[in-house]
């Protein structure tokens, strides 16, 4: 992974991993919003760290100037197009599976990995 220093690293369909209540945590990129310094992502979220994770697609401000926030690119031959990948994603939303072996990051490659 790479770290995004600028919104033109971004790509809709990439993998992103990003803190998230000071864990970090990974998630399928859907939007970039340089205007309003928002990325768009799909990821297993939860309203405070106990909570039961459900896949959401959620809003976050960014600054990846001053923050790390990871980018995934992979040869195209391994992976889905950004356009399946975020499909992908989207066909778990409201799902609730969330244990120690389906973790955001299996998500995210279920998502993302042919």
């Amino acid at each position: 992974m790479d770290i995004a220093r600028s919104f033109s690293d971004f790509v809709p369909g990439q993998i992103v991993e990003f803190q998230y209540y000071w864990i970090w945590h990974q998630g399928i990129l859907t939007k970039v919003n340089p205007a309003r310094s928002t990325i768009t992502v799909i990821h297993y979220g939860t309203a405070h760290i106990f909570a039961t994770r459900t896949i959401v697609e959620e809003e976050f401000v960014v600054n990846p100037m001053n923050q790390d926030i990871y980018i995934s690119r992979a040869d195209p031959q391994y992976s889905y197009t950004p356009d399946e990948v975020i499909r992908r994603a989207r066909d778990r939303l409201g799902e609730k599976n969330w244990r120690p072996g389906n973790r955001s990051r299996d998500f995210c490659r279920n998502c993302f990995f042919k």
